[in-house]
């Protein structure tokens, strides 16, 4: 089983009613180890310490005892839970994991879950330890639990931004149009009034402001907060995944001894890991290239190739000026329609009521796109068929 059961701000009031629990229960009360703690008391085969700055701990109970899970959940009636209870029938949640790191892809994560699975997911999620680094398997593990509960209601979409798209495009922007892109899929299969959605503070852009805009008027309910994972059990459940999802691909990487050089593996990947920042420089003194893996645009890695300066990044191609001021003027109160949806042609400046969809050759692989339907012009529009508003319009007239 991983990790324990800990629940701060507990009262000295509520203390004693839970030490009463556990003793009745058939606990044993221990003699205190530390200035700091109030009482123990060890019940089955987990150790319940309450400490004077108000905090309840419960070991993990290796056995699995029904028991304990009985008085966790009693503990949780008592203090409440840790997280800002459903205020909605469905709950989503987005976080990411990686944009720091110089090793790896950067992983977004979506989940959504229905609010009577609220209960069972917090005494899986509940005492997680989101915040310092963990090998694969303490997140593996809890995510097998997670898995579990797909049949229930819960499901997660998570999405791998590529090193070299983190090298060239601004990152934010990415975000944006990622998260946009998994709450587009959700709500093809839940109503938008229905949910309350969380995401952290990461800075977003107006792409996905101005879409947020739109879901809080058909009815939903938007929270952006910094470290929102700490109040809110949606964004630790994405949290959750995106860091097991990263981890998979790290334990890859180190595994691999073709990525290894001197002795040396990656580490975790993280700009300010020692060891990964020995591995970079032996890997670079060695092969003056870089693998796959490596953000090749982050300071330190620059830094060991001699160079200097910020690497200009651009944005994603992500073109909203392709869209009819009726249309913008229409989505951004909240409406969409087939009458108010059209798109301008950059080349004629033909607005289009319908566009054709054509299957083109680049580089060798075959992509589709969209043409201009005035002969006159028949060109391809290129990125309409990413400009963020067509997809949530495609979802609405399906």
């Amino acid at each position: 089983m991983t990790g324990g059961r800990t629940w701060k701000n507990v009262n000295l009031s509520d203390a004693e009613e839970i030490k009463k629990y556990l003793l009745d229960k058939g606990g044993v009360k221990e003699k205190v180890k530390a200035p700091y703690e109030e009482w123990r008391v060890r019940f089955s085969d987990s150790t319940f310490t309450y400490y004077k700055n108000g905090t309840l701990h419960s070991t993990p109970s290796n056995s699995k005892d029904p028991a304990v899970f009985d008085a966790w959940q009693h503990i949780d009636f008592v203090v409440g839970s840790a997280y800002v209870l459903p205020t909605k029938d469905f709950l989503i949640g987005l976080d990411e994991t990686g944009k720091g790191e110089v090793i790896g892809h950067t992983v977004l994560t979506g989940v959504i879950f229905p609010k009577e699975l609220f209960k069972e997911m917090d005494l899986i999620i509940g005492p997680a330890d989101t915040k310092n680094r963990h090998k694969f398997g303490y997140w593996d593990e809890i995510f097998i639990k997670l898995d579990k509960l797909r049949g229930k209601g819960l499901n997660f979409i998570y999405e791998k931004i590529p090193p070299w798209h983190v090298d060239r495009y601004n990152l934010n922007k990415i975000m944006d149009v990622s998260y946009q892109r998994i709450l587009s899929i959700f709500f093809r299969r839940v109503e938008i009034s229905q949910c309350r959605i969380v995401l952290d503070d990461y800075g977003m852009g107006d792409t996905l402001k101005r879409f947020l805009n739109f879901l809080e008027k058909q009815g939903a309910e938007i929270i952006v907060a910094k470290n929102s994972e700490d109040k809110y059990l949606e964004v630790k459940v994405a949290s959750l995944i995106s860091k097991r999802q990263r981890e998979a691909v790290i334990k890859t990487i180190n595994e691999n001894p073709e990525f290894q050089v001197n002795g040396r593996s990656v580490g975790s990947g993280n700009a300010g890991d020692p060891k990964t920042d020995a591995w970079l420089k032996a890997w670079w003194e060695k092969y003056k290239s870089w693998p796959w893996f490596v953000k090749r645009s982050f300071r330190n890695v620059r830094r060991i190739e001699g160079k200097t300066g910020e690497v200009k990044k651009i944005l994603p191609p992500i073109d909203e000026k392709l869209l009819s001021d009726e249309f913008l003027e229409a989505f951004n109160k909240g409406k969409l329609s087939i009458q108010s949806l059209s798109l301008v042609c950059p080349y004629c400046g033909s607005v289009l009521k319908s566009v054709e969809f054509v299957v083109f050759k680049k580089n060798g692989r075959e992509i589709s796109g969209i043409k201009c339907v005035n002969r006159e012009c028949d060109r391809l529009i290129e990125n309409a068929g990413i400009t963020p508003p067509i997809l949530l319009w495609i979802r609405f007239t399906r």
